[in-house]
Parts: structure tokens; sequence; C-alpha cells
């Protein structure tokens, strides 16, 4: 038995060896090979499975490292993926900074979901995983991508190739208004300090620098002059088509195709008047006459483009013997056409544009973009500037109608109804009503702030004294109003064309208007109530048999208490001829009541009673022909009828 355990023990041990020297085996030829390989001896390059396998051993969950969607390698947690990304970028990076386009996310693996998915790939470990990573990045590696600038607007966007390009796209928008070249655009960096991200700033240039521009635009056609000439009430827009005018010829300059027309703008400084919605000259000039020509209709010049409403003839020139004079210039009575503009409105001497800028933040960054998706700066300047119908709210005014909305908005009637459905016509609009519209909008929308100064005439607010001698409701003018006449200045917001916000800056009063004043009631109407509780009209106020019913008669039990219509004094209290026993109530104020055919009055006169107050049973006394209530309202004396005043709520 001892020899049979000897040997089993021997068989043991020797198997115990072999199984050792087998996992030593595993573990150190690896290193072997590579040690075989330095030393210059042929090395098998062939992957050694048997390492791979063993080190794929997890017993925890593996991680998926994805690049743009895609699985790239599995990683025995987030944080070793995100050691095996970094280790190698650096690594693709060691011959010059490459660019990527990538994305790269972790997730932890579902074994049933990611099945097919990450078949035949094993969890990888520290360099091995770097590896997996670094071959995966010559797939998405950006060879064919450019450096571009992005311009973002809210949610609008587009490509430039250079960052010239880009500013000079926006300076075209924003020069469209500022015709004098007064403010320059440029980028900042950004508050956060990014430098591959900056926004558009708009500052004004110093003076020699709008002399330098002045001087240049001197030698400019007629044609592309005639710009700076379309800006009512600009002092600067003024001033710049004056030096626009050849020195030779003092005054004029020949257009092109109407030899001896004038293109001097008029000397409208100060001279801006109240303007019409959808009616004024766009400050672009979009609305008036053709760049490098002008009318000679009515002697109204490069002012053809004046709106209806403007007092006419200031600042324009007298019209020639024989034209009509009514367009844009004064009547021959006032003959103020020859007066400087600035002396009748002397405050506007600073009129004009004071800002142009961008209504919404602009920001531009650096990026690497597909050559696709880079545009050239005519296409972007399309894009940007082109007005698409855009969704918003108009609130109705006093005085609007639909026609009138129609215009202020751009729209027709039909579109207005066609959003609106509820609004079928002018009797479905009402004061503050929201009515859905759409505003042509562009992406690059230009802010313009503009200095404007005009004459009007204003009244004031209605004055209202309260008198408690009159009823609620009841007015009585004590004065008449008359208009007056001020002069005043505001700072103009506009958004491209459209006017976004007025401000005043400065009021002159010509003329002070006189308020209207106006007596108004505070005393509360009085009200009547029904004398007895159970109201069955028997017989109706009215004509009858040839005489007057001054009354209601109500049918009523014997007996039934009666109560005052209303507070008062009893000026009557027993028998009255027809009436039988009747009371009558003073309320004061010229109004009496009347209850007849009483059978027992239970007050007396000089007596003050409430409302509600009994003041005797009914009966059936004096000339009636059964038992009920005659009730009377007289006002002055004269008999009304008084069941208007009973169902009266106030």
């Amino acid at each position: 038995m001892k020899k049979f355990n000897m040997k089993t023990r021997l068989q043991w041990g020797w198997f115990k060896a072999a199984l050792l020297g087998t996992a030593i085996g595993i573990l150190i030829a690896p290193t072997a090979g590579e040690i075989i390989g330095a030393s210059g001896e042929k090395k098998d390059n062939t992957e050694n499975y048997i390492s791979t396998m063993l080190s794929s051993i997890s017993f925890g969950s593996k991680v998926k490292v994805m690049i743009n969607g895609d699985v790239v390698a599995l990683a025995g947690s987030k944080e070793a993926g995100e050691e095996a990304f970094q280790n190698a970028r650096l690594a693709y990076n060691a011959k010059g900074v490459q660019i990527l386009d990538i994305d790269v996310t972790y997730e932890e693996v579902d074994k049933e979901k990611d099945a097919e998915t990450i078949k035949g790939m094993h969890l990888l470990r520290n360099e091995k995983l770097a590896e997996a990573v670094l071959d995966s990045f010559d797939k998405y590696a950006e060879a064919d991508k450019e450096l571009a600038y992005t311009m973002r607007i809210d949610d609008y966007t587009v490509t430039i190739d250079s960052m010239e390009d880009l500013v000079s796209v926006l300076e075209k928008a924003q020069g469209a208004y500022d015709t004098e070249d007064v403010f320059k655009v440029g980028l900042k960096p950004t508050a956060s300090r990014n430098v591959t991200m900056y926004e558009v700033d708009v500052t004004k240039k110093e003076a020699k620098d709008i002399e330098a521009g002045a001087e240049q635009g001197s030698t400019q056609t007629p044609a592309s002059q005639s710009v700076s000439t379309e800006m009512p009430g600009s002092e600067a827009g003024t001033q710049a088509g004056t030096e626009a005018q050849t020195e030779d010829t003092g005054s004029t300059t020949e257009s092109p195709g109407e030899p001896g027309t004038q293109t001097e703008p008029p000397s409208e400084e100060g001279q801006i008047f109240p303007i019409e919605k959808n009616k004024r000259v766009l400050l672009t000039g979009a609305e008036a006459s053709t760049e490098g020509e002008t009318s000679s209709e009515g002697g109204a010049g490069d002012t053809q483009a004046s709106t209806e409403g403007e007092p006419a003839g200031e600042g324009t020139q007298a019209p020639a013997e024989g034209e009509n004079a009514g367009e844009g210039t004064q009547t021959p009575e006032e003959d103020e056409a020859a007066t400087p503009p600035s002396e009748m409105l002397p405050q506007a001497a600073d009129d004009g544009i004071k800002y142009v800028g961008f209504s919404e933040t602009i920001q531009v960054m650096e990026t690497y973009v597909n050559k696709e998706q880079i545009k050239d700066k005519d296409t972007a300047y399309s894009e940007m500037t082109a007005k698409n119908a855009e969704a918003d709210i108009y609130v109705v005014e006093r005085g609007d109608c639909l026609s009138i909305i129609a215009e202020k908005t751009n729209m027709s009637v039909e579109e207005i109804k066609e959003l609106n459905p509820s609004i079928e016509s002018d009797d479905n609009l009402f004061y503050d009503d929201r009515l859905n519209i759409t505003v042509p909008t562009a992406a690059v929308q230009v802010l313009v702030e503009k200095q404007e100064t005009y004459q009007e005439n204003y009244n004031e607010e209605v004055v209202y004294q309260d008198d408690d001698s009159m009823y609620i409701g009841e007015t009585e003018v004590v004065q008449e109003g008359t208009p007056g006449s001020h002069i005043v200045t505001d700072l103009v917001t506009y958004k491209d064309d459209m006017e976004c916000d007025r401000e005043q800056l400065q009021e002159t009063v010509e003329v002070a208007a006189v308020a209207q004043i106006v007596k108004r009631g505070t005393k509360s109407k009085p009200t009547y109530m029904f004398p007895v509780t159970n109201w069955n009209v028997t017989s109706n106020f009215g004509y009858r048999w040839g005489r007057l019913h001054a009354g209601t008669d109500v049918g009523v039990p014997t007996g039934t208490t009666v109560r005052a219509s209303r507070a008062g004094q009893v000026i009557t209290a027993g028998w009255l001829g027809g009436y039988g026993n009747c009371v009558i109530i003073d309320h004061g104020d010229g109004v009496c009541t009347r209850y007849g055919h009483l059978s027992e009055v239970t007050v007396s006169v000089g007596q003050y009673v409430d409302q509600g107050q009994q003041v005797a049973l009914s009966g059936n006394t004096g000339r009636s022909t059964g038992p009920h209530l005659h009730f009377e309202i007289r006002i002055n004396g004269e008999a009304v009828d008084p069941t208007p005043y009973l169902y009266q709520t106030q």
C-alpha cells in the first residue's frame, strides 16, 4: 500500500513540474523572441495568439472605443481607452500636426447587441490598444480638407476660404447703408480669448481715414456717386453728394442719357419730415431713381422719391417757370424754397446716420472643411442678403384696417386673411389684436441708427375734470382743443429698411397746443328695484281707450308688501283721486315714483325711506277693477315707461 502511494506521489510531482514549466515558457516566450530579434537573429513576426488570447481574458465589462461611430478597439475601461487615444494622437502628430475629423466615444459592450460588431475582436491593453487606435487614424485623415472661416449668425452659417473675403462680404452688406464710408468692419477676439474664434465689430473710422475715403470717392463715376445722394435727411449724404460734383461745372454734372440734368442732391440738412411707412425712400436708396439718372418731372430732381405727407418743397430746388410746382416744392405764396433748411429747423444741424452695424452677433471660426463646403464671396453675399419670409406678429393699432395693415407689412389683404382665418373683414379687427404676418428677413440684417428732425402738428391729451353732479358716462366739453406745432428730433433705429425703434431726443414747441377740457360724471346712476316681489304685468305703459295709461299695472293680491323702488323723501301719503290710497316719493333729481290703489299706507309725508323699505300694502282702492299695484316713474313731471328703468343694471 505504501509503495503504491509513493508511486502515485512521484507521478503527481512530475505532472506538476511539467505544468509549471509550460506556463513559464508561455510567459517568457514573447520576451525571448524580442531579445532574439534585437540581436539580429530571425524573429517570427506571426502574432502570438496564445499571448493575445490570455491577455484578452477579462472577468469584468469591456468598453468599445469608437471613432465616428465605428468600433476600432476593445478596452478594459473608459479610462484605458482615453489614455490609449491620447498616446495614439501624440504618435500620429510625431511627424507634424495633422488634421483629423474625428469624434471619439466610449460605450460599454452589450454582449447580445454587439455580438456581430465585435466578432473576432479581443480585449487589448496598453501598447496594443494604442496601436489599434493609431492604425484607425489613417481612415479619418483630412488630407482633402482646407483651412477656411465659418461665419455664424444664429442658426445660419456660411464658410468662406479667406478672412479677407469674409470681411469684404460683410463690408459690402454694411456699405449699402454706410454710403459715406464712415464705419469700418473688423474682427475682435471673443471674451473667452479663444484665438480661433472672433466676433464682428463695427467701429467709426478716424477722421483722416474718412477724408481719404472721400478723396478717393471723388474720382468715381457719377453712377457710383449717386448712391450717397439717396439718403433723405442725412447730413453726411448731402455733403458727400455735393463733393461728388465736378469742380468745373460748379453745381451740375452731365448724367448719361440726360444732358444738363442736375444731379446735385437737394440741401436737406435738417429737413427730415414724417414719412409714411412703406412709402419712404429706403436707406439704401432702393426705391429712388436709377443710379446715374435723375428725374426732371415736376422739377423734383433727385427728390422724386419724397413721400406723400411731407411739406412740399422744403429742401428742393425752385421749379422752373411753367413746371408743376406741386411736387417737391413749396407753394408760391409761402415761397420758402430758397430758405436754407438749417434756418427753418436749426436743431437738425447734427442729423444723419450715427451708426451702421449688424443687428445680430456674428461669430467667425477657423475650421477645416471639404472644398465643396467653401463658397465664393459673391455666392455668400447673395445667400446672406436674400430675404425669406419669416413668421411674425402684428399688433393692431387704433385706426387700423386690413388695407392699412397690408400696406404696413408689405402683404396683401388676402395673405393676411389666409394667415388669420378668424379675420374675414374689418369688422373682426379690434384694438390690440395679434395678427400672424410674414416679414421678409435676411440672414444678415444691417442695423442703422439715424438722427432725424421733422416738423409736425400735434395735439395735447384731453384733460378730464370729474364732476359729481353728473352721472357716470355723461360728458360735457368745457373747452375745445386746438393743435400746435413742434420740431422733434428722434434717434430712429432701422433693421435694413424697416423701422424698429424710435427715441425722442429733443422737442422744440413752435405753437403750443391747447388741450380739450371735458367734464365727466362720477355719480353712480340710480337703480330702480321692483316694488313687489312677483312682477306679473297686467297692463303696460301706453295709450289705451284714447288716453295715456301713465304707469304699469302689476297683478298682486291685496295686502302684498310694496317697497320703495329707490331711496327718497315721501311727498304724498294718502288718498289721491283715481289713484286711491297713493304714495309718491321724490328722489331729489327731478324723478318721482308713484304707488297707487293701496289698501294701506305705512309711511308719512316728509319721511325719508331707503331703497327696498316698505311704504304700503297693495289693494283695490280708487278707480280700480281688481286688486293690483299701479306703479309710475315721472321725470320732471312727465310720466315715462318704468320698465327700462327697472331692468337697468347700473
